[in-house]
């Protein structure tokens, strides 16, 4: 399937009648004709860009040529009144109907996922707070949280660069729970494809490894220093080994999930492979550069087909993409960017962003592969991600999509996007946490476009946190 399908069968999903039913939270809602259709409406979520609420809307029905702007109370009410399970159906008729069309690009014939989490700050606001939390202390209540966020997770494809699954919780939300979540939501979809499934640290357990070696997914996720040690130890001077795993009556009774525990009732005893490497990166911070080398563990249950040096190099390079989804997601896309207090409003507005970010994946690719690479050249080039983005906003394209019928305005805009470039410099990282500053940023966002990072005071000055 080239790209122009694959938006035009996306428009189709879009405007189709059949998502009615899983778009109504009050019955009767969407049924009648008015100027906030659902399909209306779920475009708007779609494409909004704007700062501002009444910017959008002038922007979004202005493109489609209706002059008779709907009001911003309308527009909130209906946000808050849309049932965001409609996200759901969309995103699996995406998975079927597009996602499994496109040429996939693969390693071993195996598609390499990635799980991740980050958190989205919301507008300050109490129903929020109990709703979502924030940043909370025990002395803490929480009509105290100054700041609430989301907990959000990905299942990220992260050679196609597409977004497979993605769910928005509470602050607090452990990240286990919510990739299994993403794994039985996506459980027949997997059933008949070779995946690989890519993992930080707070992803490793004995419970994951049994899920995936039961439901045939292999797995790369990276070690805790203090995770089975006492196997590990055995193997000191090895960099390639396994280790049998017997589990007890106490560890069993700590499984959460009923499946996996019957699983390890019935067979108490599980092989994992070690891998022990190192990967390097050269770290920039002002005008300075220097070259840190890491030395790291990994889980796995990969054959002999990949060696120690495949797997660091698959989890360290690939691996690193979705954390690049997350950067378009909140600085090219401003996803963090509300238009309302509204739990439900929050998630639907969020779903938007996400589908929108899926669409324009699909057009970066397509100008990616147009792009001719010059061997002279120090590095390869991509496009500019956010030149394609502000292309997709434009009126244009927004009414070719409503019509279905964006074949030749999509022919343009991946012609464009293949000449805007910009080059990979590869193993370059930027110190982002614990960072020491003498005073606080007056801008949110860098000269890059990146996004300044929150500080904490210290004793001498602050230091960038996460928090």
């Amino acid at each position: 399937m080239l790209a122009q399908q694959a938006i035009s069968v996306l428009s189709g999903i879009i405007h189709d009648k059949s998502l009615v039913g899983n778009a109504q939270i009050l019955h009767g809602s969407f049924t009648r004709k008015r100027k906030i259709s659902l399909d209306n409406l779920l475009g708007y979520l779609i494409f909004r860009n704007h700062n501002v609420l009444s910017e959008d809307l002038v922007s979004y029905f202005g493109a489609l040529g209706n002059f008779d702007i709907p009001t911003r109370q309308a527009m909130i009410k209906r946000i808050s009144i849309l049932n965001y399970d409609v996200w759901d159906s969309i995103m699996d008729r995406f998975r079927n109907e597009i996602y499994n069309e496109l040429p996939l690009l693969n390693i071993k014939d195996y598609i390499i996922v990635a799980v991740d989490g980050s958190f989205l700050d919301l507008p300050p606001h109490i129903v929020l707070n109990h709703c979502f939390g924030g940043h909370q202390t025990s002395k803490m209540k929480i009509e105290d949280i100054k700041k609430p966020q989301a907990k959000v997770s990905m299942i990220y494809d992260v050679l196609n660069r597409v977004i497979l699954d993605f769910s928005i919780s509470h602050y607090r939300t452990s990240e286990i729970p919510l990739l299994f979540e993403h794994l039985k939501k996506l459980q027949e979809f997997f059933r008949h494809k070779k995946i690989i499934l890519l993992a930080d640290r707070y992803y490793g357990s004995a419970e994951l490894f049994r899920y995936c070696e039961k439901h045939h997914i292999k797995y790369i996720v990276r070690a805790k220093k203090n995770f089975f040690k006492h196997y590990i130890e055995k193997h000191k001077e090895e960099k390639d080994f396994h280790i049998h795993i017997k589990f007890d009556k106490a560890w069993i009774r700590r499984i959460k999930d009923d499946e996996i525990r019957t699983s390890i009732i019935e067979n108490p005893e599980m092989d994992i492979r070690v891998i022990k490497g190192t990967y390097s990166y050269i770290e920039k911070n002002k005008k300075k550069e220097r070259e840190i080398t890491v030395e790291t563990q990994y889980f796995t249950n990969l054959d002999d087909k990949f060696d120690l040096s495949n797997i660091v190099d698959l989890y360290h390079h690939e691996r690193w993409n979705v954390e690049g989804a997350y950067d378009v997601l909140k600085n090219n896309l401003d996803i963090e960017q509300y238009n309302t207090h509204h739990p439900i409003g929050i998630i639907n507005e969020t779903m938007g962003k996400v589908i929108f970010y899926n669409m324009e994946q699909i057009i970066f690719t397509e100008s990616r592969k147009r792009i001719r690479q010059n061997d002279k050249c120090k590095y390869e080039y991509i496009p500019n991600n956010r030149h394609i983005i502000n292309l997709l906003h434009h009126n244009n394209f927004m009414t070719s999509f409503k019509k279905q019928s964006a074949d030749e305005i999509l022919d343009k805009i991946i012609a464009a996007g293949s000449k805007e470039k910009i080059p990979v410099r590869k193993g370059r990282h930027y110190k982002r946490w614990n960072k020491f500053l003498k005073s606080i940023p007056r801008t949110k966002h860098r000269i890059d476009g990146r996004r300044n990072p929150p500080v904490a005071k210290g004793k001498t000055g602050f230091v960038t946190t996460n928090h």
